[in-house]
């Protein structure tokens, strides 16, 4: 192998660890996708969230995540006919009852990505959990319902 090559592999290296890196450091789950809907890598937010390993998330079906967990109806339309026809979305609501996490509601960004190096589309997938904020939002509208019942009693 040419000085030349070496170089470049290694570079190729370094640029695939610094991605990794900075991929983990991000709290929300993150999971980038190939073009075909593969999962390409997740980031250990994602892993611990949605228990589930690096072993049997990378290189399959989106949809076929978890036992078929992650086939979801909403996620299907976000990613096969909105994310298509745009390069990207912001905070698409989208509420699943998991397995072994229970129902939670996410709040889902995404944007494709084009690697001119080796011609690859990858899409880039946030989940923000947003399932507690819900929940405390809901119970101060009960709150707020009982405040004006006492208000009217005399």
């Amino acid at each position: 192998m040419k000085y030349e090559d070496k170089m470049k592999k290694l570079e190729i290296q370094d640029a695939l660890k610094y991605t990794e890196s900075i991929i983990n450091t991000v709290h929300n789950p993150l999971i980038i996708l190939y073009e075909d809907l593969r999962v390409a890598l997740a980031n250990q937010s994602f892993y611990q969230a949605f228990k589930v390993k690096p072993g049997e998330t990378e290189g399959q079906l989106i949809y076929n995540l978890g036992n078929r967990q992650w086939d979801i109806p909403k996620l299907r339309e976000l990613l096969e006919d909105i994310l298509p026809k745009t390069t990207s979305f912001d905070n698409f609501e989208v509420e699943h009852d998991f397995l072994d996490i229970g129902k939670r509601i996410m709040l889902l960004n995404a944007c494709r990505i084009y690697l001119e190096s080796n011609r690859t589309k990858l899409i880039i997938l946030t989940i923000e959990d947003i399932t507690e904020r819900r929940k405390i939002e809901e119970l101060r509208e009960k709150i707020k319902e009982l405040e004006e019942r006492l208000k009217k009693k005399p």
